[in-house]
């Protein structure tokens, strides 16, 4: 019986039937959002000599997040692994102190705040004017709100029912 057992118990390194919709969902939206990263975010104005970016396009060129930001694009990279990292997670069988997909629709709010702070709540980069939105920042967009709904699916769908505190 004891033999049993621990065949069972190494049965396998990864076990994939154990990742759901969400996570699938997850990882889909953070290549998205990687790829965001190298689309046209920002453009700068053909009629307007004053348009520039900081990354040096101006005359109605475009800048990548590459371009433009010096930090923020790393923190998306880094924003793209959180359901990698839930999926290994998941398929590995390890045990969590909270909800599986929590930490990816966290991930989501914050990138989504992000990006909406970098180009519509506190304007475009640069100290220009005439910068219009490429469509990178339309796909990150859409992206940050597939983790975010990912996430969600995972930790509240997808869930297993766990006790209150306190309960045995």
């Amino acid at each position: 019986m004891q033999m049993e057992a621990s065949t069972e118990e190494h049965s396998g390194y990864l076990d994939f039937s154990k990742v759901s919709p969400g996570e699938l969902m997850g990882m889909g939206a953070a290549l998205v959002l990687l790829a965001s990263l190298w689309l046209p975010w920002f453009t700068t104005s053909s009629e307007n000599p004053n348009s520039r970016l900081p990354g040096g396009a101006s005359d109605g060129d475009s800048a990548s997040a590459w371009q433009v930001f010096a930090t923020l694009d790393w923190l998306f990279v880094s924003a793209c692994a959180a359901p990698f990292i839930l999926t290994w997670i998941i398929a590995r069988g390890h045990d969590l102190t909270w909800k599986p997909g929590e930490v990816t629709m966290i991930v989501g709010i914050v990138t989504l705040v992000l990006i909406l702070c970098n180009g519509i709540i506190l304007g475009r980069p640069g100290e220009s004017v005439d910068i219009g939105l490429g469509i990178g920042y339309f796909v990150a967009l859409l992206a940050s709100i597939g983790l975010l709904v990912a996430g969600y699916l995972r930790q509240a769908v997808y869930s297993t029912a766990r006790k209150p505190p306190g309960v045995l």
